[in-house]
């Protein structure tokens, strides 16, 4: 933020030139607008790169004529809308009444357009104001009128109703809708954004203190003004030799100009400046670079050099659109894209495998699974050949067979295993000791089938719960296996307290041998 001097602000104006800055906000008095960009414009700040936002709501009543065909982006706010035509009847009426007193009023004239300052505007919409809510509270009461002082604390008393019926009156003026909240400022005012161009002050959009910003211009109004603008103008055109887009083209003659340069390049800007009827200067980057930042010293190189320090209007070349490039000067879209690309092959659909019921595991789970399945196999088809209680007699009346038969053989081993996992159950129960089969009734005496807490399930549950110290609900009732191969005092010993040992089974029977 820099202060202007009260009389000279041309070295002001120098210290911002010198600062590169090309935005720029004028806050001053209306008189002091006109002298202030006329000695912008001459020290070379009135170009296409500068924007000028100015402050002062007066800024149609000025005549911008000199400037309006520079292509600076002037831009202010204006209360007054000239073109209301509620404003042209009350400044037509004003004329009028003074011209019959003898007064002259000298109002400016812009384009068959009356204009009225902003401070007029609101002077006499306050005076309208204070006249209805005076108007209305006369209605609503009776005022009584008498002389006050002002040196003493006698206050009118009908000071503060006059105050709310000025706060509730809304009423449509000069500057638009005149309307006050319950503090006593104004709200939903409307500000026109106006812009000069080569017509002059046009009103490009409105704001107000609700919704903020609305621009009115189309998309093609401001192209238009974009092509108009670059009618027959020329611009400068910086660009590196780098084939196929800029290479110098081989020639016995010396060539110079635009001519000595081919490629796509060369040939892209051509089309453009014959389509938008401008012309163009083609110069190559002194230092034949690209452009990067030199993280130190904060300075660029190359092309993006030259369109910072203004000395070319645009770059043509295959510049890469990189994150700091795009800080600091705009970009076109790209005529080519050139990046990493995620390529992949619309996936087919297969016929169906005769394995793929296979799929949900992999092939080492579905080989421990097998390989755990065949080891409890065998493991039931020893410890069937071990205990004396899988042998049954194959004729029951025959109490001395010549041979004894197992029903759990290899296969009948397998299915058992099988169907357990499967949880589908078997037609065949192992018969390894007595004392796991239960009588579900203990009421029935000779039941006709008994049960065996033991299950595969449960086999798990209770060596789960005896590696990891927890105890279990059920427990092996008998040590019939054990007995198999060893004798009584072997498995005393061996086994740990909870599980009995035949000394201390009911019916005694003795180890075999």
């Amino acid at each position: 933020m820099m202060e202007l001097d009260n009389h000279v602000s041309g070295p002001l104006l120098k210290q911002i030139k010198n600062s590169a800055e090309s935005h720029i906000v004028l806050d001053c008095s209306t008189e002091r607008i006109y002298e202030v960009l006329k000695q912008a414009q001459q020290i070379g700040m009135m170009s296409d790169y500068h924007s000028y936002l100015i402050t002062s709501l007066d800024l149609h009543t000025i005549n911008l004529d000199e400037f309006k065909y520079g292509g600076t982006n002037i831009t202010a706010f204006r209360l007054v809308d000239p073109e209301n035509p509620e404003v042209a009847q009350a400044i037509h009426n004003w004329t009028i009444g003074e011209a019959r007193i003898g007064k002259k009023v000298d109002f400016k004239t812009a384009e068959n357009v009356t204009v009225i300052k902003a401070e007029t505007a609101l002077m006499y919409d306050a005076v309208h104001l204070f006249a209805k809510a005076l108007h209305d509270l006369d209605t609503s009461q009776q005022i009584d009128i008498h002389p006050l002082s002002c040196d003493t604390q006698d206050t009118w008393p009908h000071g503060y109703s006059l105050i709310n019926y000025m706060k509730i009156v809304e009423m449509r003026g000069l500057t638009d809708v005149i309307k006050f909240d319950h503090q006593g400022f104004r709200s939903d005012f409307v500000l026109d954004i106006v812009e000069l161009g080569p017509q002059g002050l046009r009103k490009s959009g409105t704001w107000n203190s609700t919704s903020g910003v609305n621009f009115t211009r189309t998309y093609g109004e401001q192209q238009k003004e974009i092509v108009e603008i670059l009618q027959n103008k020329t611009l400068i055109v910086t660009t590196i030799l780098s084939a196929p887009y800029c290479m110098r083209k081989d020639s016995a003659e010396k060539l110079t100009g635009n001519s000595q340069f081919e490629g796509y390049a060369i040939d892209l800007i051509h089309e453009i400046s014959k389509i938008l009827g401008f012309n163009y200067t083609i110069r190559l980057a002194p230092d034949g670079r690209y452009g990067s930042n030199n993280k130190e010293t904060g300075e660029w190189d190359g092309m993006i050099k030259e369109l910072l320090e203004q000395r070319a209007d645009l770059a043509i070349a295959d510049l890469t659109i990189t994150f700091d490039r795009e800080q600091v000067v705009d970009f076109t879209m790209p005529f080519m894209n050139l990046g990493i690309s995620v390529l992949y092959r619309k996936p087919v659909k297969q016929p169906p495998n005769l394995f793929s019921f296979l799929s949900p595991l992999s092939l080492d789970v579905w080989i421990y699974m097998a390989t755990a399945y065949l080891g409890v196999s065998v493991l039931l088809f020893i410890l069937a050949r071990f205990t004396p209680y899988e042998w049954p007699t194959p004729n029951p009346c025959d109490p001395h067979p010549e041979k004894l038969q197992t029903q759990f053989t290899l296969m009948n081993c397998m299915w058992f295993a099988i169907g357990s996992l499967m949880q589908q159950g078997c037609d065949f129960l192992p018969n390894f000791t007595p004392y796991e089969w239960e009588n579900p009734h203990p009421c029935n005496s000779e039941p006709l089938f008994l049960e065996n807490s033991f299950t595969l399930l449960n086999s798990l549950w209770f060596t789960i719960g005896s590696l990891m110290q927890q105890g279990c609900d059920i427990a092996p009732k008998a040590v019939e296996l054990f007995r198999g191969l060893c004798n009584d005092d072997v498995a005393t010993k061996l086994l740990p307290p909870s599980f009995p040992s035949s000394n201390q089974q009911e019916n005694g029977e003795e180890c075999m041998k």
